[in-house]
């Protein structure tokens, strides 16, 4: 498996550490004496993880130059491929277009996995080099071909799990979204939109906004964000919590009343998934929704209005109606996007 960072404790890339934990027992399973070996550009945290896994780390962590990691790669590709039976190419297109020369030698099956709607010159070239090519959904692979698999997402749904519990009358309502701060999660629509509910009297709310700007340049849309926060006077409500760990960010999930997500990446977005895992109702302006969620829980973007009156009728619903649309949403992520599931399908492209 080659895949950009293995690190349990990382806020965006501590899922992978549940791919590789998940791959490793499906492949126990099949044969105790099966190992998966995994190179990854960085690691942190790899503790717990089961003792059939070998990490070859090509060492930003430490600080080893890109040419470096190159060289790394090349070193680890030499030793690994030719006694593996199949190769797991996790996201980057980058991975399969470096490790199909040795696949090609060795007359080893590359299984790519690819979820961005972006298409590139890289990206084409993968269509070309992997022998399969699995996606979440439909949309979320942009290039159309016969050996594109949909899959579903791989969401932890041991880990990311709901606290089914009953809230009094007049408990917080907590809203929460998770992800990069970029301008394209249309974050000041929520801004706007909970202005507006508070406005209204609906004072008993609050708002977290998990994650950090995801570049640079992105660092001067979050301090605009936290300048409508203190101009609209919500610094009580609204609470930048910064970036949380994937394994700890399931509590808040678990103690959200409604997820909100306004980008539309026109993929299958992870976040939402783990919300709905969680038993969390969802908001979100993703077209990839439409069909996976009911269409009231849809909505276009930049609506901060129509938002307020989605997040007050919600609110206003009756306890009964509230888990039903939680226990339908979360079974829909037991059905098609459970990483069990997917994990037993990765495995499977290497033995048939």
């Amino acid at each position: 498996m080659i895949t950009r960072k293995i690190d349990h404790a990382d806020a965006l890339a501590g899922f992978a550490y549940g791919w590789v934990d998940k791959i490793a027992q499906e492949l126990k399973n099949l044969d105790a004496n099966a190992k998966l070996y995994c190179i990854c550009i960085e690691k942190g945290d790899v503790s717990g993880l089961p003792d059939n896994v070998e990490i070859y780390s090509l060492g930003k962590e430490v600080g080893v130059s890109r040419f470096g990691r190159f060289i790394e790669f090349q070193k680890y590709a030499i030793k690994i491929v030719p006694k593996v039976q199949g190769i797991f190419c996790h996201m980057n297109p980058e991975y399969t277009l470096n490790i199909w020369p040795y696949a090609k030698i060795h007359r080893k099956k590359i299984v790519s996995w690819y979820t961005h709607g972006t298409i590139t010159w890289k990206l084409k070239l993968l269509v070309k080099m992997a022998n399969v090519i699995l996606t979440a959904s439909p949309e979320s692979f942009p290039i159309h071909s016969e050996k594109v698999l949909a899959t579903g997402h791989g969401i932890d749904t041991e880990l990311f799990h709901p606290i089914w519990k009953d809230y009094p009358d007049d408990a917080l309502f907590h809203i929460l979204t998770v992800g990069r701060i970029s301008p394209t999660k249309d974050l000041e629509s929520l801004i706007k939109a909970i202005d507006s509910l508070d406005d209204g009297g609906e004072k008993n709310l609050i708002v977290k906004i998990v994650g950090e700007p995801g570049l640079p340049e992105h660092q001067s849309y979050f301090d605009n964000l936290k300048q409508m926060v203190r101009a609209m006077d919500l610094e009580k409500i609204i609470e930048f919590v910064g970036p949380i760990p994937n394994k700890e960010v399931v509590r808040f999930y678990q103690e959200a009343d409604v997820f909100i997500n306004l980008s539309n990446t026109g993929s299958v977005d992870k976040a939402v998934l783990e919300a709905m895992a969680c038993g969390c109702t969802v908001i979100t302006s993703n077209k990839a929704f439409k069909g996976i969620v009911s269409d009231n829980l849809l909505i276009e973007k930049d609506q901060p209005k129509e938002l307020a009156k989605k997040l007050f009728q919600i609110k206003n619903l009756t306890r009964q109606n509230k888990e039903k649309i939680r226990r339908v949403l979360r079974e829909e992520v037991l059905k098609k996007h459970n990483l069990g599931s997917l994990a037993q399908f990765i495995v499977k492209q290497f033995v048939i």
